[in-house]
């Protein structure tokens, strides 16, 4: 009997202890929690969009909507209607002008963007249509001939066509783009381009100079050789 209980105790002594279930859920969670937290890393972040710190702010006629003449406080005895665009896109801004006003500048008060060029009236970048006659607001004023009608004793409405914009100003945080780079290509190229053209210029006009200075030592020196032939024949 003392050797069966000896025997047994030894068994016992190499088995192995028996886990429990906690340890393994431990292990379990250990490593979801590692592969969890490497997939995150992998994962790249997303980039944000970019928020531009300077917003155009809206102006007091965009604030208060539509106004009337008076509420804009435009004086003026001529009507005058801004259309830019056609069809169900164009826009209309109305405004008052007195006879000898500035185009450029009712346009100006009224609201009305025009694109100018050369503001000489030559170039005819602000060439505009009003009723059925060119005319070109940078240089242009509001007849002082214009008839009243006998029957409101009020003068007939001028509208004027101004020419549509097709460039938006977009706001952007970048420093260049693709475009501004092929343009300043290109604009190097036309530079290139000049430089040859003038230097070709230059040295056709240097070599003219430089003939022209010969022919003048050549007329110098036959007209004191004369001289010094005349002196010779009077000693």
């Amino acid at each position: 009997d003392v050797g069966g209980v000896l025997l047994a105790i030894n068994c016992n002594a190499f088995t192995t202890p028996p886990t429990s279930q906690s340890s393994k859920s431990c292990i379990s969670t250990s490593l979801c929690m590692s592969t969890t937290t490497e997939n995150e890393k992998k994962k790249p972040k997303k980039k944000e969009r970019y928020v531009p710190k300077w917003k155009k702010k809206a102006t007091l006629a965009e604030e208060s909507g539509s106004l009337s003449i008076e509420e804009k406080g435009l004086k003026g005895a001529v009507p005058i209607t801004f259309q830019q665009g056609k069809g169900e896109k164009a826009t209309f801004i109305e405004t008052a002008a007195m006879p000898g006003q500035p185009l450029k500048l009712v346009a100006s008060q009224a609201g009305q963007f025009i694109k100018y060029g050369c503001g000489k009236g030559e170039c005819g970048t602000c060439e505009s249509l009003c009723n059925g006659k060119y005319l070109r607001p940078c240089i242009d004023s509001v007849p002082t001939d214009l008839e009243i009608d006998p029957e409101t004793g009020e003068y007939e409405t001028m509208v004027i066509q101004v020419k549509g914009t097709r460039a938006k100003v977009i706001s952007s945080g970048k420093f260049y783009s693709v475009k501004s780079i092929f343009i300043g290509f290109w604009n190097n190229l036309l530079g290139m381009g000049g430089l040859v053209r003038d230097k070709r210029a230059a040295k056709k006009n240097w070599q003219e100079r430089m003939s022209k200075e010969d022919e003048i030592l050549r007329l110098t020196q036959e007209k004191k050789k004369r001289r010094a032939e005349e002196a010779a024949k009077k000693n």
